[in-house]
């Protein structure tokens, strides 16, 4: 059994590279590692089963209310944190979910910690170059990469796209086949060029916001 997880795991993460990737690389990477898992775990329909993960030896899922997470407990009410993962000394990865949160966000989240999984041995090297030397924004990136392998793990490309041409269009009814957030469903169904934002004058799109300062000709730089 312990080779069975050595080779899912070790499978999944031979994707990334032992170098320091972009981010737009990384992106990349995640959805093609989130592709790769869902076949070694044997997931071939929607809604996916995230939980499958909990199978593989050493690995363990716990849910627990908001409060007795400290991590989660000690940030603010409109944290989107909803899932922590702990790397024991033995070997053992234990995920613990916010079970206060809806059935869409406790998968979502734990399909994002899964990712943290995966790059633990190497997140170091792996994003090295991300947040342009600075640890705040390093560490936004790549919560922005595990989110997007949680959406590329529950909403598969290949699945979403098929759905979507044979005329399931309604945001609401595609999040509910699949389980997720109507929020979630709408950052995927944009991101795979699905939907369409609304149309609006090109000059919105340069307008500049905030106050505007006005200068006449005692200003040194007006002609």
């Amino acid at each position: 059994m312990t080779t069975e997880r050595k080779d899912i795991l070790t499978q999944a993460r031979e994707i990334i590279p032992p170098r320091a990737v972009s981010q737009g690389e990384a992106l990349i990477l995640a959805e093609r590692q989130a592709t790769l898992l869902m076949k070694l775990l044997g997931i071939r329909e929607v809604p996916v089963d995230v939980f499958k993960i909990s199978e593989l030896p050493n690995v363990e899922v716990q849910v627990k209310p908001r409060h007795e997470m400290p991590i989660i407990a000690d940030l603010p009410e409109t944290s989107e944190v909803g899932g922590v993962t702990h790397m024991r000394r033995d070997g053992k990865t234990v995920f613990t979910i916010n079970r206060e949160d809806s059935i869409g966000r406790r998968r979502f989240s734990l399909a994002h910690e899964i990712k943290h999984m995966l790059d633990d041995p190497a997140v170091k090297t792996i994003y090295a170059k991300l947040g342009f030397g600075r640890p705040d924004n390093r560490a936004r990136q790549i919560e922005r990469i595990c989110d997007h392998f949680a959406a590329c793990f529950l909403m598969p490309r290949t699945a979403l796209k098929r759905m979507w041409s044979n005329g399931i269009q309604d945001i609401e009814a595609l999040a509910s086949q699949f389980k997720v957030s109507i929020s979630a469903m709408q950052i995927r169904l944009k991101y795979l060029g699905l939907t369409d934002e609304e149309e609006r004058p090109v000059s919105e799109y340069f307008r500049l916001e905030g106050p505007s300062l006005i200068f006449g000709s005692d200003c040194p730089d007006a002609a």
